[in-house]
């Protein structure tokens, strides 16, 4: 018997936890903490996906593209448009022209004023859609060449607000990764206080296996997968509930001014259903395995 105390491997799940009790307000409140934990830990990493999708857009959106921006009195238009198409089609990197009809600018518009604002009688600009080839040309060589030759003429390859919009993405990102390596930490830190509060109740218990010969090892080892195992499944109840909710939420038209699902994808539920419930009974055993082996051996 004094053999089978001092091992602890030689213990199952079944036995180990024998000296842990069930009962008592630190195992409902340790679930509960780790299913909130979970559920945190879903949204932080829900966002962060959903911010690495929003960048990946706007780069695909905007990189390869330009607009030129043509303002004239309506009976000079078409001459301006003709003799802009002329330049750009003379001139190095660019892949493709495209005159954007009425009909096309009301949709641009559409999100910002409606599709009954009436811009048919508004004077607007005639915008032409200009695909680049490579790294596209250059951006003053062909301005300059447009200054020189017409009047009211922009070019706008978007470098002025694209690395602002990926930047800003990007942190979005950054943020909600380092959102939830917060939650993880938290959850270790709840791990490591429910297991100094379960060692102080239990440290009669404590003393009297120490007694019959328990090692240190083997009452770490009862703790640590008590703690371990409510943990685990409070943060899979938590991750449950925060899929549910992302689930139910309504999907964003996928045509809608910079909107992108929040939701992920097949891939990207994977990750969240199996990483999180993973990673947060990680977190938990090594936070309980710390916390309890310090605490013992401080014990008498």
């Amino acid at each position: 018997m004094s053999s089978t105390w001092r091992n602890g491997s030689n213990f199952g799940l079944s036995e180990g936890p024998e000296i842990v009790p069930v009962e008592g307000w630190s195992a409902p409140l340790t679930a509960m903490i780790a299913a909130a934990m979970g559920f945190l830990a879903v949204l932080t990493l829900v966002a962060a996906m959903a911010a690495d999708r929003l960048a990946t857009e706007w780069r695909a959106d905007l990189a390869g593209v330009a607009t030129v921006r043509v303002s004239a009195p309506p009976d000079e238009m078409d001459d301006k448009v003709r003799t802009v198409l002329e330049v750009l089609r003379t001139t190095p990197g660019i892949a493709e022209i495209r005159v954007l009809s009425q009909g096309d600018q009301a949709e641009l518009l559409a999100p910002w004023l409606g599709t009954d604002a009436g811009i048919d009688d508004l004077p607007l600009p005639q915008l032409i859609d200009v695909s680049l080839d490579g790294a596209g040309p250059d951006a003053k060589s062909l301005r300059d060449r447009l200054a020189l030759t017409l009047e009211g003429v922009t070019y706008d390859d978007h470098a002025a607000w694209r690395a602002p919009l990926a930047a800003t993405a990007n942190a979005l990102e950054r943020l909600a990764i380092g959102a939830t390596v917060l939650v993880l930490f938290a959850a270790g830190a709840m791990v490591v206080l429910a297991s100094r509060a379960t060692l102080a109740a239990n440290r009669r218990v404590i003393e009297v296996v120490r007694l019959i010969g328990a090692e240190d090892r083997y009452i770490a080892s009862a703790f640590v997968r008590r703690l371990t195992l409510r943990a685990f499944i409070g943060a899979t109840l938590g991750t449950l509930a925060a899929c549910l909710a992302l689930w139910l939420l309504p999907v964003i038209e996928a045509d809608a001014a910079f909107g992108v699902a929040l939701s992920p994808d097949q891939t990207g539920w994977l990750r969240v259903i199996i990483g999180v419930p993973i990673a947060s009974g990680l977190v938990a055993w090594i936070s309980a395995r710390v916390a309890t082996r310090s605490v013992l051996a401080r014990l008498p």
